[in-house]
């Protein structure tokens, strides 16, 4: 059993302004992504990681690659137009057995924790779907078009997903293959998966994995 990770680093970073991509704008020095990519790349379980990202993005990202000698980044391929077939394209480039554990973590999440990453992994051994979350701890109302409100949802057993996200292969393989025979579109990899009937453990997020969304967020 293998454990490797995909990164969907495609975005453009509409909500976050400026011109220079969030994954590629610098935190103490280094870009967001590299970041990223170093906690996974230290880990020693990890076996490979690999990049969905645009073509215009390729010669950049190889060069970051090289420059931080981030030996575990084995394969950079071309992202979709939506995280999911970006994810899945890296998904069918990768050589797995059933059995791997398939990581995927957004590229914008930089201050995700050794610990938590392998605290997921363990779960994932265990469990073979695991996603992090946070309670949900502000009071939550589903309004109508108009902003009137419609009701306040029960926040108990509710939370805020993170990643990584965790799966064993094959499930995650089949839950992507179902979910395009389906014209299905979820808005994270644990909702192709449970769209395919299968169970997914929230295990415990952590406060400080925010993923950086606009300006104000660096």
């Amino acid at each position: 059993m293998k454990v490797k990770v995909i990164i969907p680093a495609s975005g453009s970073g509409e909500r976050f302004g400026g011109r220079t991509p969030k994954q590629f704008v610098k935190l103490d020095g280094k870009e967001i992504l590299i970041n990223c990519l170093e906690k996974f790349n230290g880990i020693s379980i990890v076996d490979e990681i690999i990049i969905a990202t645009k073509l215009e993005y390729f010669l950049k990202i190889t060069a970051l690659i090289q420059k931080h000698k981030l030996k575990k980044v084995r394969k950079i391929t071309e992202g979709g137009e939506r995280r999911q077939d970006s994810v899945y394209n890296a998904l069918i480039n990768m050589e797995c057995d059933n059995e791997d554990i398939i990581l995927i973590h957004d590229a914008v999440r930089p201050f995700i924790k050794r610990k938590k990453i392998l605290e997921i992994i363990s779960e994932a051994k265990r469990f073979k779907c695991v996603i992090p979350g946070l309670p949900v701890a502000e009071t939550v109302k589903r309004t109508n078009n108009n902003g009137i409100v419609k009701e306040t949802i029960d926040r108990n057993n509710l939370f805020t997903i993170q990643t990584p996200q965790a799966f064993r292969y094959d499930i995650l393989k089949r839950s992507f293959d179902k979910a395009y025979r389906d014209n299905f579109t979820g808005t994270d990899e644990s909702a192709i998966v449970e769209n395919a009937g299968y169970k997914v453990k929230v295990t415990e997020g952590d406060k400080t994995n925010v993923k950086i969304t606009y300006r104000g967020d660096i």
